[in-house]
């Protein structure tokens, strides 16, 4: 897999580097603009925090026949707002990372949502300057400008609304890049809903369509929204109680590791927002469970509903508990109804 200085390099090199040319009707939220609303859905559920851990679960598990070399790769994404004028209203970075590594980054973006000259719905793909500079930090977020930000030809995708949700598609072979036997073209497709985001990402040679790298064709990887918990952890030992707060972790296979200072050893809580593929009824759960790291056996864990805004476990000298971000503990009757809604 290539880093993302490479690719850049390799774009730079082979392809020509556009400015972005806004037409009057981009601004989502004008009053003319036929997509308004679809764009303010598209974008509320394009922001956010997405990683495919489930679809490695049920990859790996052998009662899926899943062959070893078809797991897919972990993968963990962030679609943060930013504020560029010179792109519009809706505007986001976009942070790549994998094999659960927040070091290992892979990808970043600016997406630039648009209505063209058709009337389309149009996502611009950025590619930023001197990306290290932006990495995983709200106050260097804050200084990304329009001069950090080039775009490419062609490499724009179209969203489209079919029933309840979205999907977006390149125009056939119109992002084209490489030379000589590694001229090449962009295949990118999304699908995204409110809890759901999907996406294939692959090029093929224009000499003869033929595959060349990326997502096997048919495949997607598949990724869930994530929902942020604040936690807290604490041992009890003879020694007196060791406390761990403002911990946090997400509902998609999220872990932190700790270490247990009465004996050394590194404790790892992990959570997992489940839609397990077995079982007829009550399907969906929440696990969320305290371990030596790098032991499938669980110290402590509890099972609950898939829309637990708490969880928590207490055994075995362990007592862990978590929030999800932004719940109120004394919510209105119609707060509650409305959080219950998915």
């Amino acid at each position: 897999m290539k880093t993302l200085k490479q690719k850049l390099s390799t774009v730079a090199c082979s392809m020509l580097i556009s400015g972005v040319v806004l037409s009057s009707n981009a601004q989502a939220d004008n009053a003319t603009n036929p997509n308004a609303r679809d764009i303010k859905i598209l974008t509320n559920w394009f922001a956010g925090e997405f990683d495919n851990e489930e679809q490695l679960w049920f990859e790996r598990d052998p009662r899926s026949n899943t062959p070893k070399e078809d797991i897919h790769t972990r993968v963990h994404t962030r679609h943060v707002p930013v504020e560029i004028p010179e792109l519009g209203e809706h505007v986001y970075y976009v942070q790549e990372y994998i094999n659960n590594n927040p070091e290992e980054i892979i990808r970043q973006r600016i997406a630039a949502f648009q209505t063209n000259d058709e009337n389309q719905i149009i996502m611009k793909n950025g590619f930023i300057k001197e990306a290290d500079r932006f990495k995983d930090s709200a106050d260097s977020l804050s200084g990304l400008s329009y001069e950090d930000v080039f775009f490419i030809d062609g490499c724009d995708l179209i969203w489209s609304r079919k029933a309840d949700q979205f999907e977006a598609k390149m125009n056939d072979k119109a992002c084209a890049f490489g030379e000589g036997d590694k001229h090449r073209y962009s295949v990118h497709n999304l699908v995204l809903s409110a809890k759901k985001y999907w996406r294939q990402d692959m090029t093929f040679l224009v000499s003869d369509d033929s595959f060349h790298s990326g997502t096997k064709p048919g495949e997607f990887t598949q990724m869930r929204r994530v929902d942020r918990f604040t936690c807290e952890v604490s041992f009890r030992s003879e020694e007196g109680v060791q406390t761990e707060e403002g911990l946090s972790l997400h509902s998609q296979g999220g872990t932190v590791d700790l270490v247990r200072e009465s004996d050394g050893k590194s404790i790892t809580l992990m959570m997992r927002q489940k839609e397990y593929p077995y079982y007829e009824e009550r399907p969906n759960f929440m696990f969320f469970s305290v371990r030596e790291t790098g032991q499938r056996r669980s110290i402590a864990y509890a099972v609950t509903d898939a829309k637990a805004r708490r969880v928590g476990v207490s055994a075995n000298g362990v007592n862990a508990h978590c929030y999800l971000n932004g719940y109120q503990f004394m919510e209105t009757r119609d707060e509650l109804l409305e959080t219950l809604e998915y």
